[in-house]
């Protein structure tokens, strides 16, 4: 079974990072879990923070940021969440994406939800580089979340896990039955093979993977195979998970082609910038080892918490 026990949200104090912060609330009062703010100010990596020039101008400067970034952060939570949900709140200096990804690592934290757009005006097809990095680099699942629509009322309903049947794709599998399982929701589960020659229906369903295999919980879950031909499959994705409503997207950060780089699949790449509902992306156990602590190599942070 999936257990959520902490949430890290990360906020620019953008309306995005708002609804983010709204969604890991709504999962919070859900699993009963702990929610901890985290602010990153970048200040430290630009020029002047790197030759250290002024520094008592400069220290003077980061304390008092400090002070307004925390009663921003006071003011940001007040707006969400009610009085007794408590959120913990923490500002660091140094770069966005590693900060997160290093303190979710650090902290144990079960899944970070953030938004793929922040203060930056980006198209709505483009996802910004934190959160880009933070989704290719984290090892613990990430929730990201596009535009500004609330969390789903009454919960989740619907779930679509797109799969290819690899060893990665069925640790997102097993995620996908047991969110399915305990939001008592319907899981889809779809695969979609290469455009040529008619289909081997029959082939595919025989070779589709024993979901009580994967994860006990699937003998109590609404499960529907869905079986498509595309010749970029993330096409068949959104469009499915738009005419069914679905309300989250699992997906493993990489397929069959495995581990060739620190970089997600292009398939799941394209489905985190384009998909309307937020999708949650998970790494398969041996990135634990591969990508052991690879993104924060080289480079010291200093983290206030309140």
């Amino acid at each position: 079974m999936y257990t959520i026990h902490k949430i890290l949200c990360p906020t620019d104090f953008s309306v995005y990072s708002k609804n983010a912060l709204e969604y890991a609330v709504s999962l919070a009062e859900r699993y009963d879990t702990e929610i901890t703010l985290l602010h990153v100010d970048e200040f430290d990596v630009s020029p002047l923070g790197y030759f250290h020039i002024h520094d008592q101008e400069i220290q003077r400067y980061r304390d008092l940021k400090t002070q307004f970034l925390k009663e921003q952060m006071d003011i940001f939570v007040k707006e969400i969440a009610s009085n007794d949900r408590h959120i913990e709140t923490r500002i660091a200096s140094g770069r966005a994406y590693k900060i997160i990804v290093e303190e979710a690592e650090a902290n144990n934290f079960d899944l970070i939800v953030l938004a793929r757009r922040g203060t930056t005006n980006l198209s709505d097809h483009l996802v910004g580089s934190t959160a880009e990095r933070v989704v290719r680099l984290a090892r613990c699942p990430v929730l990201s979340i596009r535009g500004t629509s609330p969390p789903p009322a009454g919960g989740i309903k619907n779930i679509l896990c797109p799969t290819d049947y690899s060893q990665a794709a069925n640790a997102a599998l097993s995620y996908a039955i047991s969110l399915a399982h305990t939001n008592s929701c319907k899981l889809y589960v779809q695969h979609i093979s290469e455009i040529g020659g008619e289909p081997d229906i029959k082939g595919l369903k025989e070779s589709a993977p024993k979901l009580s295999d994967i994860n006990g919980e699937a003998k109590d879950v609404e499960v529907e195979f869905i079986f498509d031909r595309d010749i970029e499959p993330n096409n068949s994705i959104i469009r499915f998970a738009e005419d069914r409503d679905i309300d989250l997207i699992v997906m493993s950060t990489h397929g069959k082609k495995g581990l060739r780089r620190v970089f997600i699949g292009n398939n799941t790449a394209e489905v985190v910038r384009k998909a309307e509902c937020p999708v949650l992306t998970v790494t398969h156990p041996i990135h634990k080892v591969v990508f052991s602590k690879l993104a924060t190599r080289g480079e010291e942070h200093t983290i206030e918490s309140e």
